[in-house]
């Protein structure tokens, strides 16, 4: 990216996110929301809340920005109120952008993207509603922290720092719960794609997913088949008896899912070449985390447990299939627009980073499957990469047509529109006031917005279809663009 590119890109990231800096709070407990309630007492009152045991193990994955701002506000001297502890998560906030553009770039650097390639990336990352939007308006939430934490693994992967990326999945453990997913890089060469060719294997691998997906559904849908049948009102499937049509569509999904799998003995000298010595950090890392949240986590009763997640994942990829898409696409369009461009070459591509980027990729994809996007935030910097190296690989696109994509991109980060006015969020979230903050949370959103959301995709689609017939979209090698 060069300079007067990226002065822009900063411009546009960072002037709006100025002019709308205190305009716009959500008008639920003082500003702390709801998720981000307990999160805003924690900095408030820390030691009371250990001494308490007011923190759960689920929550103890998120101190690392409470207890941060507790303790910086502390020695400051600085009043703990709703105002000032809010305005220290707005700051924080702010760093973290900061440092997830900065993260952004080395790894673009490092990878040698080409220009073209970066400022779509930047934008794609970067002009969204949880950084543009939500940053400043539900501030007490950890998502933007998170996502940033997983810029700097994936950028410590690449460049081979072993030990830099061990220290971020500690420092990044107290951030999200997911954070352990990045120790499966382990299991991968650093340093960009490692395997030159591969060829694919039989077919039939690509069906193991999908097969152990079915097991999993017939075994629910005997023991507790009101999983799939009572689910919220919002599922056209069930109100139009559409299960076992949904069912086809998830499989269609699982079988692309899987094929990274048909490599997998391609890969052979790979796991040879494995350096499973750094598996003992990590291993201990792991430890050390649960010995912390053993420690000091309260008795309360987390809200998902591994196995109640599952079972959600299990619900909500059939009940809403191909919904979370659009879900998606209103918190994070960029990364729904690349992906779709990428997803012909995706796949083929995940198996040149090692095996350990293989299992990655599955459970982060998996995930997504049936995860409010705000739950994916620290992994999603995974798919970014992919996606990103993916499109710089294979695509080449006319500058009328990236200047395009990009204004789109700013204008699709609702950092103008004030959520909270008129009126209050509590009540009914499907309808008005209300809907005018929900309608960009996927599983709440009421059939007005997830209709005006599609037609919106379907709409991006079909210039990207025409820009392919035109040529304004070319393949690498193809391409008279570049």
């Amino acid at each position: 990216m060069k300079w007067p590119h990226l002065i822009a890109f900063m411009l546009l990231l960072f002037l709006p996110i100025a002019w709308h800096w205190d305009s716009d709070i959500i008008p639920v407990n003082d500003g702390f929301g709801w998720d981000g309630n307990m999160y805003g007492m924690y900095t408030q009152y820390l030691p009371e809340a250990i001494e308490q045991g007011a923190i759960n193990e689920f929550r103890m994955q998120r101190m690392l920005v409470p207890a941060s701002l507790y303790h910086l506000m502390a020695w400051a001297g600085l009043e703990r109120t709703h105002e000032e502890v809010i305005q220290a998560f707005r700051i924080s906030n702010l760093l973290f952008i900061l440092l997830g553009v900065i993260a952004f770039l080395l790894l673009a650097r490092s990878r040698k993207w080409f220009g073209e390639t970066v400022m779509l990336g930047a934008a794609a990352v970067f002009f969204n509603m949880p950084i543009m939007k939500m940053s400043l308006f539900y501030p007490v939430l950890a998502d933007i922290p998170s996502m940033t934490i997983g810029l700097w693994a994936v950028l410590c992967w690449q460049k081979g720092w072993r030990i830099g990326l061990l220290v971020v999945i500690l420092i990044g453990a107290f951030a999200g719960p997911t954070m352990w997913v990045y120790g499966l890089l382990l299991l991968s060469d650093t340093k960009g794609s490692v395997v030159k060719s591969l060829t694919p294997g039989s077919f039939y691998w690509s069906l193991v997913i999908p097969a152990l997906f079915i097991v999993a559904w017939v075994w629910v849908w005997q023991t507790s088949p009101g999983v799939f049948t009572d689910p919220p009102s919002g599922s056209q499937s069930v109100r139009f008896n559409l299960l076992p049509f949904s069912f086809l569509i998830v499989l269609g999904y699982l079988i692309w899912v899987g094929q990274p799998l048909r490599y997998i003995s391609g890969l052979k000298s790979q796991f040879r070449q494995i350096q499973w010595l750094w598996l003992i950090p990590f291993a201990l890392i792991i430890g050390l985390v649960q010995w912390v949240i053993q420690r000091y986590a309260g008795p309360e009763q987390v809200p998902q447990t591994l196995l109640s997640y599952g079972q959600l994942l299990l619900q909500q990829s059939v009940t809403y299939p191909a919904g979370f898409l659009v879900g998606h696409f209103a918190y994070f369009p960029g990364l729904v627009i690349l992906g779709i461009l990428a997803s012909p070459y995706l796949m083929h591509n995940v198996p040149r980073y090692g095996p350990g980027a293989i299992l990655m990729t599955l459970i982060v994809l998996l995930m997504a499957l049936g995860s409010e996007t705000r739950q994916l935030m620290q992994v999603l910097p995974w798919l970014i990469f992919l996606i990103i190296d993916s499109v710089d690989r294979h695509l080449r696109f006319s500058p009328w047509l990236l200047g395009l994509i990009i204004v789109c991109l700013w204008c699709l980060a609702p950092w103008w529109v004030d959520l909270a006015e008129p009126g209050s969020l509590d009540g009914a979230f499907l309808s008005d006031p209300a809907q005018s903050f929900f309608r960009y949370q996927g599983p709440w959103m009421n059939q007005a917005s997830w209709w005006r959301t599609l037609i919106t995709l379907v709409g991006i689609l079909l210039t990207f279809a025409l820009s392919w017939r035109y040529g304004l979209i070319q393949e690498k090698g193809k391409s008279k663009l570049s």
